[in-house]
């Protein structure tokens, strides 16, 4: 079977949205997207969608996005942005338009804010001058084919060919196998944060940071 590299694009959303949404669950239940909507009944996909889809970039555009595909079908994606980029959209913003796009109202946007906030707990800012991975997912019926390997080593040379030299990504501790993928292409563990709250929220411990230098 055939199987490429190539940059998401506009119609790759909603894919993509699927992707994040299943990165954000990892090997638990609940994803950011998920807290967003809290029991209001409304759809993460459509957060995701909403956030995927920003006229200007955010930390979850599809302009970030490399998508895998097998014999021209999706199969798997990642992103990387750079930390603490200025003309991202402020991280607010883009929730703010993923809940609304949901059609959450004023107040449970309000309180979609209030449980993403429970991720303060067990993280810090990004690392400055780090080239971010987020959203890796690959979907069911083409795991097991090393795409995602292809697809990390393929986010890192564009980090690299964008001048960063530190490489950030971030896992819920306890997805062993992740952790240990990062691992073989060079990460190294910084931290593993910690707290009841966050793990009554999401059903695991909190979040383990790796970086590559």
């Amino acid at each position: 079977m055939a199987h490429s590299i190539r940059p998401a694009t506009r119609d790759d959303i909603p894919l993509l949205a699927e992707v994040a949404l299943m990165a954000g669950r990892s090997h638990v239940d609940t994803s950011v997207f998920d807290l967003m909507v809290g029991a209001s009944g409304a759809d993460p996909l459509a957060v995701a969608r909403a956030m995927l889809a920003t006229e200007q970039a955010s930390w979850c555009h599809y302009s970030n996005f490399l998508v895998a595909t097998v014999d021209g079908k999706f199969a798997a994606a990642l992103s990387g942005y750079a930390s603490h980029d200025p003309e991202h959209l402020p991280l607010g913003k883009s929730l703010a338009i993923g809940m609304q796009a949901a059609g959450l109202d004023e107040d449970a946007v309000g309180e979609g804010f209030q449980r993403v906030a429970i991720f303060d707990k067990v993280s810090t800012d990004d690392e400055d001058g780090a080239w971010v991975i987020e959203w890796v997912a690959c979907l069911p019926a083409f795991r097991r084919r090393g795409l995602v390997r292809e697809l990390l080593d393929a986010i890192l040379a564009r980090g690299t060919e964008r001048g960063h030299t530190l490489m950030q990504i971030s896992v819920l501790t306890g997805n062993v196998s992740a952790q240990r993928a990062y691992e073989a292409a060079g990460f190294e563990v910084k931290y593993e944060l910690s707290d009841p709250e966050f793990e009554a929220a999401l059903g695991c411990p909190g979040l383990t940071r790796l970086l590559r230098h």
